[in-house]
């Protein structure tokens, strides 16, 4: 009789963990609620991994406000529109990390005296108008959470399958924000460097 094609380099199925052996392992700690032995994640490096990025989505959050708030001219209503909802996105992200830490066992760290030391996003503003400069910040940090939430997603890979898919999903969130800040930022004029005095400098 012959194989089915492809069949013949098929390795042994993968084995099977019987009714019994799971739900032993689910009568383990009951207290622990969705996190089961099966979840092999380090669980106390990965909630303080989630309190950095909480602390920086919140941080964000307001910078986003703050900034929209700096936007006064009328053609550049759509700027602080858009960063206004980068914030209620960045708000709602900080929430759903919020509700894993809490899951995982662990606390949120919601203490605005933590905040900003945890944070990777520097919180800065500008004068108003600095149109310039308020989009380049932006960008800046939005940039600065991709690279913190793609090295995440490598460190927690299948360790933790729920953390890493609510770490995918804020990724590509923060990387469309990123998309959307860098289009209008090439186009702001920025302020040339101050240039030196030729006719006064010395041979």
């Amino acid at each position: 009789m012959t194989k089915p094609a492809g069949r013949e380099d098929a390795g042994p199925p993968p084995p099977v963990v019987r009714t019994r052996e799971l739900r032993d392992r689910a009568l383990f700690d009951l207290d622990d609620g969705p996190v089961t032995p099966s979840n092999r994640a380090d669980l106390p490096a990965l909630a303080e991994l989630l309190n950095v990025l909480l602390a920086s989505l919140v941080v964000a959050s307001l910078q986003h406000d703050q900034h929209a708030l700096l936007v006064g001219a009328p053609a550049d209503r759509p700027v602080a529109e858009f960063l206004h909802a980068c914030a209620d996105r960045d708000r709602a992200g900080a929430r759903l990390l919020a509700a894993r830490i809490r899951q995982l066992g662990y606390h949120a760290d919601l203490d605005p005296q933590h905040l900003t030391g945890r944070s990777r996003v520097a919180f800065q503003t500008f004068p108003d108008g600095d149109l310039a400069g308020i989009l380049t910040q932006n960008l800046i940090g939005a940039r600065i959470l991709v690279q913190t939430l793609q090295e995440a997603v490598r460190w927690v890979g299948d360790d933790d399958p729920t953390t890493r898919r609510l770490l995918e999903g804020l990724l590509a969130e923060k990387e469309a924000q990123a998309a959307n800040l860098s289009a209008p930022c090439s186009a702001v004029p920025r302020p040339r460097p101050a240039t030196r005095d030729r006719s006064s400098a010395r041979p």
